[in-house]
């Protein structure tokens, strides 16, 4: 059965575009991956390649948000979070790590090409870099966890190791051994949230072939490993003016977007977890009499996997639609999107990954072994849970939400 068929959602929220592109992202899952598990998984390095090359140049998903104007599909208005979303999570259905190297553009483009916060210095500076015959890869810098016994610029809380300083005819940009979100080996944009004038917070594009950047030697990660991440030196990297944007408004947007896109490909990895367990459990005996699925403790199982994954869509869906329609939640502003994102998308990361921890421990290390897209899947999850809100992540949205809720001055 179509897991869209049990796993509801608003579809009136999707128009005929969104759902004609869906269809085409689904379509390029099953061909490309989800029928050739066996030949993925032994190739892994080379298919990864090729078949993102497919998704993001002979689809054109590497154009989905630029303006129409520069060529692109024109999906730079809110009202296409619940579009951008669906095809988040059908990627993230494929290969997480495809996923995330989507969100990650998508987050990035969100920044400045939205009809609300339109750049278009900086639109026609980066389009041509993802209008060409090419595939890029786009990595963010995010504020983390700080120095021990330096202080820092603060992002709510979260320190800012970026400096931006104003020179004649653009910014220079510094920093030491930044740890991006992943793919910082391989990455040919960087946007990175540095402090401005007075720590003001602030977002640089920097291009990756800029001189001053030191890429660190290659390091292993549990998950997303085709994401080839390495820690970044930038070292008074001269950028355009209009390559950076000023303003915390600008940091809570991409924050914003990052929890939606990056649920989604969670959510699309859970839901391809579900389609395995489901398939398992129709196909064993247990105690040599009744399947799997209809013992009563099995069932209790198999159910925490469903009930995560449809909480984590709703949730997901309702987070979308607060993006696209403000107005219709109470008129939701910018910190309310943001506070929002971060709750949901904590939960949505934590939920995902109970779910396939569930279902693995019902098949046992017998089962996930063979079936390695699960055993993917959970560690892909893992990493972009750990890097979004994990331990430590998590503190600075626990605050944000404190801060909101309570009117908290002093945190």
């Amino acid at each position: 059965m179509n897991p869209d068929d049990l796993f509801l959602f608003p579809r009136q929220w999707m128009d005929d575009e969104a759902t004609s592109v869906s269809d085409l992202v689904k379509q390029w899952a099953e061909k490309e991956i989800l029928s050739k598990r066996m030949d993925y998984r032994e190739n892994y390095g080379t298919f990864f390649s090729k078949k993102r090359a497919t998704l993001n140049l002979t689809i054109g998903l590497q154009r989905l948000m630029l303006p129409s104007e520069h060529g692109g599909f024109g999906w730079n208005t809110p009202a296409h979070a619940p579009g951008i979303l669906t095809i988040a999570s059908d990627i993230g259905r494929a290969d997480a790590s495809i996923g995330v190297s989507s969100a990650l553009m998508y987050a990035v483009f969100a920044t400045h090409t939205m009809e609300h916060n339109l750049n278009t210095k900086l639109c026609e500076a980066l389009a041509p870099l993802f209008m060409a015959d090419e595939i890029r890869t786009p990595t963010l810098i995010l504020p983390g966890a700080g120095y021990a016994e330096k202080e820092t610029p603060l992002f709510k809380g979260r320190s800012i190791l970026v400096q931006a300083t104003s020179v004649k005819g653009g910014y220079l940009i510094s920093g030491e051994n930044l740890r991006p979100f992943a793919a910082g080996a391989m990455a040919d944009l960087f946007c990175v949230v540095c402090a401005g004038k007075n720590g003001t917070p602030c977002i640089a594009f920097i291009p990756g072939d800029a001189p001053g950047i030191r890429r660190g030697t290659a390091f292993k990660t549990t998950g997303l490993n085709a994401l080839e991440n390495a820690d970044i030196t930038f070292t008074e990297v001269k950028i355009a003016r209009e390559n950076l944007m000023e303003g915390e408004p600008a940091v809570e947007e991409l924050y914003t977007w990052l929890n939606l896109l990056l649920g989604g490909v969670s959510l699309g990895a859970g839901i391809n977890a579900y389609e395995i367990f489901r398939d398992w459990s129709e196909n064993r005996v247990i105690k040599g009499e009744g399947l799997l699925k209809e013992n009563p403790l099995c069932a209790c199982v198999l159910a925490d996997v469903a009930d995560e994954i449809a909480t984590a869509r709703l949730l997901l869906y309702d987070l979308a639609q607060m993006i696209s329609s403000p107005g219709s939640w109470g008129d939701a502003s910018a910190l309310h999107l943001f506070t929002y994102a971060a709750m949901i998308g904590c939960r949505v990361q934590q939920g995902v990954l109970r779910a396939i921890n569930r279902g693995m421990e019902l098949m046992g290390s017998a089962g996930y072994a063979k079936e390695w897209h699960v055993e993917k899947h959970w560690r892909d999850v893992k990493t972009i849970g750990s890097l979004l809100s994990g331990v430590g992540a998590e503190g600075p949205v626990r605050m944000d939400t404190a801060r909101f809720f309570y009117d908290c001055n002093e945190i």
